[in-house]
Formats: structure tokens, sequence, C-alpha cells
């Protein structure tokens, strides 16, 4: 039996190429279990549906397992579509977050395309799915966890919860050359190295429960860390593979800081050569754990400020302080991380447009070195998703319009991710809102912050990784510009899908 796994496109200009751990996990373990697999990271080489289709007719796969978050899931539709009028015996399954949160909805509406929603971790619950299909007997998998599907009569079945992997030593490291793709250091068009890149998880799930985050919902609150020495282990063997940098994409990364200076005491202890990078929260840092992981090869930390306004932190059950920010900002460099990116989310529920402001000013006066706005939008399985709904101001079965492959078409609310600013009472506020996001950019590297930038520029001269990173960026100043002014306007439009 083959099996296709496919990291769909989702048409947008503005999508940063990671790579698809999660797939990729699934698909070692199918070869593994005597499978043949193919992967196809869509996303990453900006493919088309037709593009995409003629690799599924290259390979003839018996099973298609394609990843779906919400922003991709009215493109995954399309091409499902297109799979299943190419040949309806192929079986279609859905998994990741959107398909986890809605599984129901999905098969209900589209049954007759998706065979299968696997809801939560998947790399077993798939596994034993293939087991059974490849044993096909006309019974349905009542027996299987984590399931949602159609049974006798077109009732819906949704199997119990599959339960969470805790040993997450036991998942063999996923084997990379299954996905034909070179991943640079890069986000949103703008590539800050052309070093061999690739990305690591060394935790699962959290335990904080901010409104904005499906994070915690999937991974039921519960924080699962690998040991240091699997996780080195897997550096290592990268390493070999000739991997340059390494991102941690943990939900939490410094969440225990006890075990965070154990990894880098490892790294250190190996002598691996890797530069790598992750986020933090502002609330989990201890001098110590930051300067061990400079020593190890930490070259740059991402912090979710999200807002310097408290209110709108407490709004978010964020649980840090405005206060912290700083204080964050200043251990980092004091241990010398070299690049420092802050992460800003504006215009969220009742967010004035002075809370706004304030945000971006922060974001100009701290000595950060990148800001990133983001436009706050939600989607099923967060909070405040079912905040809004439970206060009536929206329903899942709201018909919006949503941009699907170019084309604005009528869908329901649940299918898509609905900008929290479209749902305002104020159409002025709202607007001088989504001008003040659009400027600041310009605002951050303006001449009226030139002291700030001078040194952020003798920063860059003194550190051979910034100095490269700098090089690399003015080297395809172009497209950094294009990318930037790209970045800003989607964001403000929202992820491109939006409610008009």
């Amino acid at each position: 039996m083959k099996i296709g796994l496919i990291n769909p496109n989702i048409t947008t200009s503005v999508y940063t190429p990671w790579i698809p751990l999660g797939i990729l996990y699934i698909g070692t373990i199918l070869k593994d279990n005597g499978f043949r697999v193919e992967i196809l990271d869509a996303a990453a080489k900006r493919f088309t549906n037709e593009d995409t289709m003629n690799w599924i007719k290259e390979i003839k796969p018996d099973i298609i397992g394609i990843s779906c978050l919400t922003i991709s899931f009215l493109p995954t539709i399309e091409l499902v579509k297109l799979i299943k009028n190419y040949n309806p015996l192929i079986t279609v399954v859905l998994g990741h977050y959107h398909p986890t949160m809605v599984s129901e909805r999905i098969i209900q509406k589209y049954g007759q395309y998706i065979d299968y929603c696997i809801r939560g971790e998947g790399e077993y619950v798939f596994l034993k799915l293939c087991e059974f299909l490849d044993n096909r007997d006309d019974k349905y998998p009542l027996d299987l966890k984590g399931l949602t599907f159609r049974g006798r009569n077109n009732k819906i079945i949704k199997t119990p919860d599959a339960p969470l992997i805790y040993d997450l030593d036991e998942i063999p490291f996923p084997d990379r050359k299954l996905i034909d793709f070179d991943y640079k250091w890069s986000f949103s068009g703008i590539e800050f190295s052309n070093s061999n890149l690739t990305s690591v998880v060394s935790s699962r799930g959290c335990p904080f429960s901010c409104t904005y985050c499906a994070c915690s919902n999937f991974a039921k609150h519960r924080f699962r860390p690998r040991s240091s020495e699997n996780i080195v282990e897997e550096l290592l063997y990268l390493e070999e593979q000739g991997y340059e940098q390494i991102t941690f994409v943990d939900d939490n990364f410094t969440l225990q800081p006890k075990r965070t200076i154990k990894v880098c005491e490892l790294i250190k202890k190996e002598k691996i050569d890797i530069s790598w990078h992750t986020d933090s929260r502002v609330d989990r840092l201890s001098q110590n754990m930051l300067t061990w992981m400079k020593k190890s090869g930490c070259k740059s930390l991402w912090f979710g400020f999200e807002s310097a306004n408290q209110r709108i932190l407490d709004l978010y059950q964020k649980n840090t302080k405005v206060s912290q920010f700083d204080t964050a900002i200043k251990k980092s460099r004091k241990a010398n991380i070299e690049l420092i990116i802050g992460l800003f989310m504006l215009g969220g529920p009742t967010e004035t447009l002075e809370e706004v402001k304030n945000t971006i000013n922060y974001a100009i006066r701290s000595d950060i070195d990148l800001p990133f706005f983001n436009v706050v939008e939600i989607w099923p399985g967060i909070q405040m998703w079912d905040e809004y709904i439970s206060q009536g101001l929206i329903n899942p079965s709201d018909v919006v319009l949503a941009q699907v492959n170019d084309i604005k078409k009528p869908v329901e609310r649940w299918e898509t991710t609905t900008r929290v600013l479209d749902l305002s009472d104020s159409s002025r506020e709202k607007y001088e809102i989504l001008n003040e996001i659009q400027s600041a950019y310009e605002r951050f590297f303006s001449l009226n912050r030139l002291n700030t930038l001078l040194k952020t520029s003798l920063r860059v001269l003194r550190s051979k990784f910034m100095l490269k990173m700098a090089l690399s960026i003015f080297g395809n100043l172009k497209d950094a510009i294009d990318a930037i002014s790209t970045f800003r306007s989607s964001k403000v439009k929202g992820f491109g899908m939006y409610e008009e």
C-alpha cells in the first residue's frame, strides 16, 4: 500500500517555509512499518493544485493524508475535490489542528470527499488506520481511537480520543530526506541566512491558557518533554547531515529552565556546532539559562510580548506583566543573545486605538532588533472563539466571504479565520487601527530612531552571525522590502481569508 502525505499550499504570498514535522514524523513511522511513503511540501514548493495533482498522478497513492490548519482548510477542500474526481478510490485523511477541533462539521459537510479526520497527535493513529485499511474487509474502524468518519447510513462516528504520547523518546527521529526541499532560515519572504535549516521539537504541549492560542487545547494542557539526551542525539545526527541552523518549534521551549540548561550543557559537551533559534515567554527566563543558551549556539530569541497594555494581556490570560518586557530584553542582551525579535498582536477584543498605539510605541522605543505586528484573528479551537460564540457575537454557521485560491467565495465561519476587528462596532476606529498597524514598520525603521538604529548597527558589526544575516538581507534587498510590504499588507487584511 502506498501513502502520499501533503502539506498543502495556503495560497498566501507571505508564507514562510518550515519543514512540516507533523507529516514527517508520520511518514517516518509508516516507512519503518513497511509502507511506501511519498511526502510533498506543496506550500514550500508553491505548488498550484494542478502541480499537486500531477504529483498525485505520478506516485499513484492508495491513501492521501493532508496536514490541515484553519488557514489551509479551504484550499485543502478545493484540492480534495480534485483528488476524488480523479480517483474516488483514494482514501483521503485530514489531520492537524482544524480537523481536531471541527471534525464532525468537516465530515458532515465534506464527507463525500474526506474519508477520515484524525484528531490530536497523529503518528500512531494514522499508522493503525493504514494497517486497518490495508486489511480492508467492509468493516468500520470502530475500535481505533482518535477518528471521525461516516459509518453505516451516513451516521457520523467519533471514536474516543487517542491518548497523548507521553514517552516522546520512543518516537523515531523524522527522516528529513523524505522531503525534497532545501529549507533556509527566512520569515515571510525575508531570507535571514542561506544556511541549511531544519526544525526540531524538544517537547510538546503548553500548560498555559492563552485565549488566542490552540496549542494548550490540542495537547490537553500537558507539557511533555523529550529527554535531554534524546534531543542532543538528534542534533548530532543533524550536524552529521550538514545542517547549520536549527529552530526549536516547541510550544514552550523555555518552560522549565533547568531542562533547557541541561540541553545546552549537553550541546556544549558534545561540541555541536549549530546555530539555533527559539522563542520564549518573558517570565520564563533565568540569567543562567540565557547564558547557557548563548554558550551552546543560540543566536536569536523571539519574545511573544503580544501587547504593551496590561489590560489586554489579562484579557488574553497571558499571565505575564508588561513590567517584565524590558527585564527580559536586558537579560538577553546581558547574555549576548545576538538577535531579539518581538511578536505583537494588535486589534484584539475591546482593544482601543490608544492601546494599539501604546503597543506600537513600546515596540519602537524598546531595545529589540525587529518587530512583527499581527492582526488578531480567531478560529475554532481557541478560547476567544468560544467566548464570541457564547456572547452571541458570532455563530459558526455564519456565512462570510473568504479568499480561496484568489477567488472570494461565501463559506461558513468555522471553515476560516475571523479577524476580530471585523466584529468591531466602530468602523472608523477599525480603520484607524489598521492604518496604525500599516505604518508601524515605517516608524520602526525611520530616521526618528536613528540613535537606536545606530546602536543596532554596531551590534551587527560585532557579530559574525548578525553581519552574515545583514549581508544576506542586503544581497536580496528588493525581495526583503517587497516581503515586508506584502507581509504588512496581508496582516492588515488577515491571512488571505477574511470577512468583508
